[in-house]
């Protein structure tokens, strides 16, 4: 009986499912500090993604960025003051001051 309360135990705290941890990718041009929010955004396409947010203008139009992992181009919007950026396939970069 004590086997099946072990096992119980067990499944109980593998059950929550984790949300996608931010990684920490370096700071941009600009000084701000650059995240990939989940498993589809590499640290190299989010670094690109803040610095063509910086010389786009910035604001909350689309822009194309060209992954350096990939050799494609992605559409990204960001959003909050450009704190939050995602589009492509699934890409989501954070950048923070």
């Amino acid at each position: 009986m004590s086997g099946f309360a072990v096992a119980a135990a067990l499944t109980v705290a593998a059950s929550p499912a984790s949300a996608d941890p931010e990684t920490f990718c370096g700071v941009s041009s600009r000084g701000a500090n650059v995240f990939a929010g989940n498993a589809n955004t590499s640290c190299p396409f989010a670094m690109a993604v803040a610095e063509t947010y910086h010389n786009k203008g910035q604001g909350s139009l689309a822009f194309s960025v060209l992954s350096p992992v990939t050799g494609q181009s992605y559409t990204m919007n960001c959003y909050n003051a450009g704190s939050r950026c995602e589009g492509g396939q699934g890409a989501l970069v954070y950048l923070r001051h």
